[in-house]
């Protein structure tokens, strides 16, 4: 059976993977670390999409069914999460980049093992509207919360703050192109939490196609020779404030 909430988010994941199919060909010309950083997030993040539309009517109204995957999408999720942090990390803390990624990837494993272990409180409802609607308990919640909430504001604002320091209009557009996407992607995203209506489920996923709309047409935006180049433009502008030697 198809639902609202099945075909809503059945149109953002083809959406992001195919978005992300693209810049991961990008990816294959030239190898940049902030075509990767993306490519990755989106596909996964599509991936995640994926699953919610199966987990919210077309293969089953069973709720086991459907909880189990609801719970698997949030791989994806964490995963995905876990490298899009990746880049702001090289841009500003490059030498922490790896550490943290790996924190973020334990703290993934950790949170799965929460959302797996709260599973059977995990209730489904199908609204009178199609709208599919998962009550997931407090502390599943909360572990996808927590992580989503300082990975995703961690990168806008350092994406806000390097669009302030580059010269460049161009990188600047870039720059709040991407932290603009960010913020929709990180509003849209928990708001699928308290929809319960046809129209706001089209427009809570609509968002979540607009931020990546963003997100790519500031990766695309043509920087002098190279239209990809940007990670040398953020490593190379200056930190303000006093350097601090690690």
């Amino acid at each position: 059976m198809f639902t609202i909430t099945s075909i809503s988010t059945g149109l953002t994941s083809l959406f992001f993977l195919l978005s992300g199919l693209r810049l991961y060909f990008s990816w294959r010309k030239q190898k940049t670390f902030l075509l990767k950083s993306f490519a990755i997030f989106l596909i996964f993040f599509g991936l995640q999409q994926l699953f919610f539309f199966l987990g919210t009517g077309p293969v089953s109204l069973d709720q086991t069914v459907n909880v189990w995957l609801w719970a698997i999408a949030h791989i994806f999720m964490f995963v995905g999460i876990s490298y899009f942090l990746r880049f702001p990390l090289y841009i500003r803390f490059p030498r922490f980049e790896k550490l943290i990624f790996k924190i973020a990837l334990l703290y993934s494993v950790v949170g799965m093992a929460i959302i797996f272990y709260n599973m059977s409180k995990v209730e489904t409802i199908l609204t009178e509207s199609q709208v599919y609607i998962f009550k997931v308990p407090a502390m599943a919640g909360l572990t996808i919360g927590i992580f989503t909430t300082i990975c995703l504001l961690f990168s806008f604002f350092i994406f806000l703050n390097e669009g302030r320091k580059v010269k460049d209009k161009r990188f600047r557009v870039r720059s709040f192109l991407i932290a603009l996407g960010i913020l929709v992607f990180f509003i849209g995203g928990p708001a699928h939490n308290f929809v319960t209506t046809p129209l706001l489920t089209f427009i809570v996923d609509f968002s979540l196609i607009v931020s990546a709309l963003l997100i790519i047409i500031g990766i695309y935006i043509p920087v002098g020779d190279s239209k990809l180049s940007a990670e040398k433009e953020y490593v190379s502008a200056p930190i303000s404030g006093p350097k601090i030697k690690w």
